[in-house]
């Protein structure tokens, strides 16, 4: 029985999201300031996704919802960004739930959509291109 739950334990280990090593293995940002300045060299919405190590829904974000095939082809239109709650970025995204995804506009450095909480494929996609409508129809 104990060797059966150490087992359980080291599985859910392999798992966790380390936000590092999540936007190492997605090609994604992981340094707030570096995302923010390539978002505005690309002219491109940053979505910055914040995550919590052992956070089971945030695992499920990064490696269902960003593994799929459409949403890695959407992203290419936006900076990603996977930052671990503890990191160095603006205190007006920092909060108590997690995941937690922001949609920063390049010029106002500002959060035009957000989301909290485990998104699936289909909603995700949905949010992208509500959060490039929100952004269009600022500036327009």
């Amino acid at each position: 029985m104990k060797l059966f739950l150490i087992l359980i334990l080291f599985a859910a280990t392999l798992f966790a999201t380390d936000a590092k090593e999540a936007a190492k293995k997605l090609g994604m940002e992981n340094n707030f300031a570096a995302a923010l300045k390539k978002a505005e060299n690309e002219k491109k919405i940053l979505v910055m996704v914040v995550v919590k190590e052992g956070c089971r829904w945030c695992d499920k974000l990064v490696y269902r919802t960003f593994a799929a095939p459409e949403v890695k082809n959407e992203l290419k239109k936006y900076i990603t960004l996977i930052i671990d709650k503890d990191a160095n970025y603006p205190k007006d995204f920092k909060g108590n739930f997690f995941p937690s995804i922001y949609y920063i506009d390049y010029t106002s450095h500002k959060s035009i959509y957000e989301n909290i909480g485990y998104v699936g494929k289909k909603d995700f996609l949905t949010d992208l291109n509500e959060s490039l409508k929100t952004r269009n129809a600022l500036y327009e």
